[in-house]
This record gives C-alpha cells, structure tokens and sequence, in this order.
C-alpha cells in the first residue's frame, strides 16, 4: 500500500486499518488464530506508519486545478483574447498562472488550463497550452489573480522534460518530470 497524504488517501488507508483490525479481532474472538498482543501492536504499528503523510509519490497536492488534455477542434476554439497573462511559475507538477482581467470580482471566474495530444513537430515533443478564463461579468475594474494547475495530465511517456509553449506569454516554460 502507498503512503496517505491526500485526503482520499487518508480515508483509504482508515478503512483499511479498520477493516485489518475488524478481521483480526474476529479471529481471535473466533479463536480460529492465536495472537499474542504484541504481534498484533506490531502490524497495527506498521500499518499506521505505512500511512503517513510525508510519501513523496502523491502528485501535486498543492495545486488549484487539474489540467486537462482536449481535442483540437476544442483547443482551437478557446478566447484567450480576454485576459493579460502578468507572470508564470513553475513549482514542482504546479504552472502557477497570475493574469489580470476586468470585470466586478473573481470570485465568480473559472479558469481551466488545456493543451493536446497533436505535438509540434520537433524533438523534444512541446505542447501548445491554453489557459481559458470564463467571465461573464461587465464590469469595469481590473483585478489579478494567481492560480495554479496540476500539470500531470500534460506528462510525455518516455520523455522528462516537457517545453510547455503558453498562448499569450511569450517564453517557453520546461516541464520536468
């Protein structure tokens, strides 16, 4: 069993620690198995540390939203026109994306970021990357906002650096892997 450090992970590996220590007490309440206490502390032990939250194979906690890869046909018919990308930050699986754009609040704007399975045609392969920003809002006050996404979903196989080419910023940002 992995490591738990995400919430999802945590409530597996809880049920899974309650499900061993239910089948263990049935034994013994059973007296199919004979354990001594201190075998079942033991496992119990194991297990727990098995759960901790320092496992360094979860993907990207920390980031905003997940990305997503799409067809052309829908890649192509996302405005980007609608918004000023200010700064770009790679943090680890994050692309942190800080952009500016007018309206009452942003609160009630979505953001998503996209790219496609169609490569440029170079080696390393590159991915051509969208950011979309839904706002409806016609307000004139301009606001910023920083928001980071989950870049695995944009993971070559076989290749550990990634050039990530964002529509509206003008440099070419390396995804390592």
């Amino acid at each position: 069993m992995a490591g738990c450090a995400t919430a999802q992970d945590i409530h597996i590996c809880s049920s899974t620690l309650s499900a061993t220590i239910s089948t263990f007490l049935h034994l013994i309440e059973d007296k199919l198995i004979y354990y001594e206490k201190s075998t079942l502390i033991i496992f119990l032990c194991i297990l727990t540390f098995n759960c901790n939250s320092d496992d360094d194979s979860t993907i990207a906690q920390n980031c905003d939203i997940i990305s997503e890869i799409i067809s052309e046909v829908e890649f192509n018919l996302i405005n980007t026109s609608n918004y000023e990308i200010t700064e770009v930050e790679l943090k680890s699986d994050c692309l942190e994306i800080t952009f500016s754009f007018s309206g009452c609040g942003t609160e009630l704007w979505g953001e998503n970021l996209y790219s496609v399975n169609a490569f440029y045609a170079v080696f390393p392969l590159q991915r051509a990357v969208r950011m979309e920003l839904i706002n409806e809002e016609l307000c004139q006050a301009v606001f910023q906002k920083s928001i980071s996404f989950d870049l695995t979903p944009f993971k070559i196989e076989g290749q550990s650096e990634i050039p990530l080419n964002i529509d509206r910023w003008n440099e070419q940002i390396t995804y390592k892997q």
